[in-house]
């Protein structure tokens, strides 16, 4: 079972200085591993980019089934759509992630997740044109647009370190689909950020 809302606000907010969003998001995931057993996710080969990898957790394979990261390979729309069908098959918490410029990879299996109304959490980072150093491949433009168009799909794009706990707080006390926009420049920590988060939805 999912804490309250109030217990994620005190167990994952506690950020007190600048950073890009994509690492605190991967410390607010390691502190939701730590309360949520059945909490499990992985990337599409990008894991030590995203900053998601759950520390001390293992790693999900034939030989043992208890790890919770898993490795997708780099088969983004193959990630979102087993994610989908984890959280169908019930008992789990799952998220998955790439690079946000990726996420047109796997539109059509988050649009199922919204179809659906199943609240599987996507995690994108490498937010802005300030990621240039491959080019327009891996430079995310039209990509938030694209996102936010999609019904009943929550998108956010967290300022801070404390908007990025909100972010993971509303998908967690949620029913539809979230993805959280992160980037990989740090960003200053506003005062009063992340207090009126929206829950649920």
């Amino acid at each position: 079972k999912l804490p309250d809302a109030e217990t994620l606000r005190k167990s994952l907010y506690s950020f007190d200085k600048a950073d890009s969003t994509r690492n605190t998001s991967g410390v607010v995931l390691n502190r939701l591993a730590e309360m949520l057993p059945n909490f499990v996710g992985g990337s599409a080969d990008l894991a030590p980019s995203n900053m998601t990898y759950l520390k001390g957790l293992g790693d999900y394979s034939k030989e043992d089934r208890t790890g919770r990261n898993l490795h997708f390979g780099v088969r983004e729309h193959a990630m979102a759509a087993i994610s989908n069908g984890m959280y169908l098959h019930g008992g789990l918490v799952n998220f998955c992630a790439t690079f946000f410029v990726f996420s047109d990879y796997m539109k059509n299996a988050m649009r199922m997740s919204a179809l659906m109304n199943i609240p599987v959490l996507y995690v994108l980072t490498h937010d802005s044109i300030g990621v240039g150093e491959d080019g327009p491949t891996h430079e995310p433009v039209e990509q938030l647009v694209g996102l936010r168009s999609i019904p009943n799909m929550k998108v956010y794009r967290p300022a801070d370190g404390k908007e990025t706990a909100a972010a993971y707080v509303s998908a967690l006390t949620g029913k539809q689909p979230t993805a959280i926009v992160c980037s990989r420049q740090k960003l200053p920590l506003y005062e009063g950020s992340g207090e009126k988060a929206e829950l649920g939805g």
